[in-house]
């Protein structure tokens, strides 16, 4: 997930469920680096943030999920950089976590009692907050819509979260 340089990015971390547990990775760098945060990365040019984060899922985890919608946006400026964090809900579909080796050292099922003991000092906080969240059932889904079906939307492919 290393950082394109500009004005402004858009990113998109996954909170991936199978059964009662979500899947987070171990970052390898940045000031994080040895905690656990949830999968995902940049947008690259040419694509929707939906397909960003399916494809971030697969590339540093080996498993394959689906977006049900979006949950929650953080959005700041660091380095004077305008950067959007847009955290999304996966559904599991296939796979084995497995770590990506180069961004992260570890993908793992973490059930909430794991996040409520110990292990809990070693996740990221966005990503501890987003967690619970979900496995709690705290949180609003917004379910993307084609955006073929928004008025006045020409572009062939893309999503409105709505």
């Amino acid at each position: 997930m290393a950082s394109p340089r500009g004005d402004s990015t858009v990113a998109a971390g996954a909170v991936v469920v199978r059964s009662d547990a979500v899947l987070l990775v171990r970052l390898t760098y940045s000031r994080q680096a040895g905690h656990y945060m949830l999968p995902g990365g940049y947008v690259d040019p040419g694509e929707t943030i939906s397909t960003a984060v399916e494809r971030e899922v697969l590339e540093e985890t080996g498993v394959k999920a689906t977006v049900a919608g979006l949950i929650g946006l953080r959005s700041r400026v660091q380095d004077g950089v305008s950067n959007t964090y847009c955290l999304f809900l996966l559904h599991f579909e296939s796979g084995t976590a497995r770590p990506h080796g180069r961004e992260n050292d570890d993908a793992r099922w973490f059930a909430l009692a794991d996040l409520e003991g110990p292990q809990s000092a070693l996740v990221v906080p966005l990503a501890h907050a987003a967690a619970c969240a979900v496995l709690r059932n705290e949180v609003t889904i917004i379910a993307p819509q084609s955006a073929s079906a928004w008025p006045g939307h020409d572009a062939p492919e893309g999503s409105v979260f709505l």
